[in-house]
């Protein structure tokens, strides 16, 4: 029988990695003979696609367009999401959610980025609630059965590190596999990466999600710790528009204009030409999950820099690492000027372990397995 495989996730045009790995997800699929469905809020752009992630879906995915009003990740979302996932479902034999980050009972496959469940926002036993806010206090029912009646030993449950695989396992007591996101292949071509010191410039690098929670706000202050001759560029896509006026005030706070530039909806031909003339690649985002970004940066022979927490202390060198923003300053300065060709490709062969053929490959092992030993 041909398997009818429906990829749940419906905010596509997020153009952010939980995106990349449900277009590779599907894609691989697709290419291996299965007839797929992709579940989506909005029209697909498949030239915003190829621009902002690196690859289009292919021609033989159904694309399944079903709007809706509410606000992604807002109160009434998850309850939203429950209905529209499990009328989804009614249609396909494998139901895979690549967004919700937990786990409804007709889900089959599901791929966490971090768990909904974790430990920043809910207590491991009944009733659950670390703080009884209202939004909480809605979400206990939800809470309460995947945390008691699912029956996770019949699913295939995937985790992008092995951080969030603890996370999952604190809250929910059981093991996941770990499959690491991919990395757009077209990062991967070295012939196109210059590592001559001289063609590199004292630029440090952010790729991020222009919105809460990412960290981009601290970056002004690294940078005003730093030499002058050291300049910076942030790279994103706005998801909140408060913060990114916020960056732009405290770059013209701290006289950093001249320093400190932010570029907006910038495509992926672009960010690599950037990268290709930067010694190192920042990252602000603390206790990240995994950091596709940061292996991006890696591959075109930048030097990271990251905070030591999270998913990227199972791949970033801990002298690469740092605690707080002096720090950071600190190893920017030390960094930038010990770049060399030898320790950037250092850092493009750490980087191939995350490749997008890689990933395929694995996922395609994992899944075939999976409907093997379903049936």
């Amino acid at each position: 029988m041909n398997l009818k495989i429906g990829i749940f996730h419906p905010c596509f045009d997020m153009y952010g990695g939980a995106e990349f790995v449900a277009a590779v997800t599907a894609n691989t699929l697709a290419q291996n003979g299965y007839e797929v469905e992709l579940f989506v809020n909005k029209k697909i752009d498949q030239d915003k696609t190829e621009q902002f992630l690196g690859e289009k879906i292919a021609s033989s995915v159904k694309i399944v367009l079903k709007p809706s009003l509410l606000a992604p990740r807002g109160m009434l979302d998850l309850y939203s999401r429950m209905f529209r996932s499990l009328a989804f479902k009614s249609k396909c034999n494998i139901l895979l959610d690549t967004y919700s980050n937990g786990f409804f009972p007709w889900t089959d496959v599901c791929y966490f980025h971090f768990p909904y469940l974790n430990r920043y926002n809910y207590r491991p036993k009944f009733p659950y609630l670390k703080v009884a806010r209202f939004r909480q206090v809605w979400n206990v029912p939800y809470v309460f059965f995947e945390k008691n009646f699912e029956k996770y030993d019949t699913k295939l449950l995937l985790a992008n590190s092995h951080y969030t695989a603890k996370a999952i396992k604190e809250f929910i007591e059981i093991d996941v596999k770990v499959l690491y996101p991919p990395v757009p292949s077209t990062f991967f071509l070295r012939d196109s990466v210059t590592l001559d010191e001289k063609s590199r410039k004292n630029l440090v690098v952010t790729v991020s999600r222009l919105g809460r929670g990412k960290g981009v706000e601290a970056i002004p202050y690294i940078a005003s710790l730093t030499d002058r001759n050291i300049h910076f560029v942030i790279i994103g896509l706005v998801h909140d528009r408060n913060v990114l006026e916020s960056v732009r005030r405290t770059i013209k706070k701290l006289d950093l204009n001249d320093r400190v530039e932010v570029l907006t909806n910038v495509s992926r031909t672009d960010v690599k030409k950037i990268l290709n003339d930067a010694r190192i690649y920042l990252h602000t985002t603390v206790g990240e999950h995994f950091g596709i970004s940061i292996v991006e940066g890696m591959a075109m022979g930048c030097l990271p820099i990251v905070h030591d927490s999270g998913g990227v202390k199972e791949y970033v060198p801990k002298n690469f690492r740092y605690e707080n923003i002096p720090d950071a300053a600190r190893k920017i300065e030390k960094l930038i000027h010990a770049w060399s060709s030898d320790k950037a490709k250092e850092m493009m062969t750490i980087s191939e372990t995350f490749s997008q053929e890689n990933f395929s490959k694995e996922f395609k092992k994992i899944f075939t397995e999976y409907t093997e030993k379903r049936a």
